[in-house]
């Protein structure tokens, strides 16, 4: 059930930080402030200039403040899904009062108690979300509060990411003069604001095209099964048009947001754009077919990436199907060319909050969903979690991100319609395979539609 408050998120991605205020009246999520401001300071959904980052969300806090007509002092962080580790974890205590009626105390400490399981120097707790409360040996409670008992045992899921990371996100939102209030890991909270109730239950999978990286999470039986980041995304459809047309990387994202198709078979052969060219005085002629096939050969590439490892991680036949967000989503044709290369279920999310019908705010709002949402056992466990000094391992100074595990470099490049080169393409961040218990558990394209949504 959700709480009734003012709830704040953060979304810091690599072509854009986006901040969004809402309050929740009596279940219902109210948009009342929301800021999209361009990127400084972020590579691949990390940040690598602390200085950068930090003035950009300033930028966005202060927009959004401005419209919600509130001072925002805390914050909800979404983090992405880099090098995320998921574990199984438990804890046990005896129920200490004398009634013995399990109170909040008992719930935070049962939840230490399944802290203090073994975490590796350079990884830190980021959430533990709990699965079930045993008491006395009944099973599949979800609030033992109030219940009597002499033993609690807790199931739950704990989430892990590398300590320089998460301290440098944190550092820098405090640089912008913003307290964290919780770090939310992006594709859960993802994953449980776009799907529906049966898609959680039965399996669903979330792809999250976004500027510089695409985002893919997968959820089942009500649980993050698996997760992972492809560094690449809409910059990079930007890019290949700039690269193989020899055009500037604005008119580049122009072409690609007025004229842009990623379905050939929908592609004009007849209609021609005029484009500027670098180191001509002579604009070129390019067909709309033609730049469609520019567009398509980096989806594809990036969405047979996806379908490999779906398909190895026995995911891609899951009831609910595919569900697409993020910018990169917008571009007339994906669905259809998802469609075709999955084969299966493919739908468009768009978020139904008045004024930001848009697919590219999804991220964002889903952290505020989540946090809007979270029951109070789970506000407890999350305090836990932040009180766990223990598990704070904090960087003294700030470096470059050390390469925590081995990444795999993919020589993969996509097929385009000139000789020109692509881009160098990036390397691979490993994907998060949820670590399995012993027991069961988007005719006629419309262009320019969101352009001047909040200019």
């Amino acid at each position: 059930m959700a709480r009734n408050g003012f709830f704040t998120g953060l979304d810091i991605g690599t072509s854009s930080i986006k901040v969004l205020v809402a309050e929740f009246v009596s279940g219902e999520m109210n948009v009342i402030g929301v800021s999209n401001v361009p990127s400084t300071g972020v590579k691949d959904g990390i940040i690598i200039d602390i200085e950068a980052a930090a003035e950009a969300i300033k930028k966005a806090v202060e927009q959004a403040e401005e419209k919600a007509g509130m001072t925002i002092d805390k914050i909800n962080v979404g983090l992405p899904a880099n090098l995320l580790q998921i574990e199984p974890t438990q804890g046990m205590i005896p129920v200490p009062s004398e009634s013995k009626e399990i109170k909040d105390e008992d719930v935070d400490s049962v939840v230490k108690s399944a802290l203090t399981k073994s975490i590796t120097p350079e990884r830190e707790v980021i959430s533990l979300i709990p699965e079930e409360f045993i008491v006395d040996g009944f099973q599949g409670i979800r609030d033992p509060r109030g219940m009597m008992g002499i033993r609690l045992e807790m199931r739950g899921l704990i989430y892990t990411g590398p300590s320089t990371i998460l301290h440098n996100l944190r550092k820098t939102v405090e640089r912008a003069g913003i307290s964290v209030e919780n770090i939310i890991i992006t594709p859960l909270a993802m994953a449980k604001s776009v799907l529906n109730e049966g898609e959680r239950e039965f399996g669903a999978t979330v792809i999250d095209l976004g500027g510089g990286q695409t985002t893919v999470a997968s959820m089942r039986a009500q649980e993050l099964q698996y997760t992972n980041i492809y560094p690449e995304g809409g910059e990079y459809v930007t890019k290949d048009i700039s690269k193989v047309l020899k055009t500037s990387m604005q008119i580049a994202e122009a072409l690609k947001f007025n004229f842009g198709q990623a379905n050939l078979e929908e592609a004009s052969l007849s209609e021609t754009v005029q484009v500027d060219v670098v180191g001509s005085d002579t604009p070129i002629s390019v067909s709309e077919r033609y730049l469609s096939e520019i567009i398509s050969a980096r989806v594809r590439h990036i969405l047979d990436r996806v379908k490999q490892d779906l398909e190895r991680g026995r995911l891609l036949d899951l009831p609910g199907g595919i569900v697409l967000v993020g910018g990169g989503a917008i571009m007339p044709g994906v669905v259809e060319v998802a469609q075709e290369i999955f084969g299966t279920t493919v739908k468009l999310h768009v978020p139904n909050q008045v004024g930001i019908r848009n697919p590219m705010f999804a991220n964002v709002i889903s952290l505020v969903e989540y946090v809007g949402t979270m029951s109070e056992v789970d506000v407890i466990a999350q305090r836990a979690v932040s009180g766990e000094e223990l598990l704070r391992r904090k960087p003294v100074d700030f470096e470059p991100q050390p390469q925590v595990q081995p990444r795999v470099v993919y020589n993969n490049d996509p097929v385009v319609p000139a000789n020109d080169n692509l881009v160098p393409q990036p390397t691979q961040v490993p994907p998060v395979q949820k670590q399995e218990e012993s027991r069961p558990k988007l005719g006629e394209r419309v262009r320019g539609i969101f352009g001047s949504m909040f200019d």
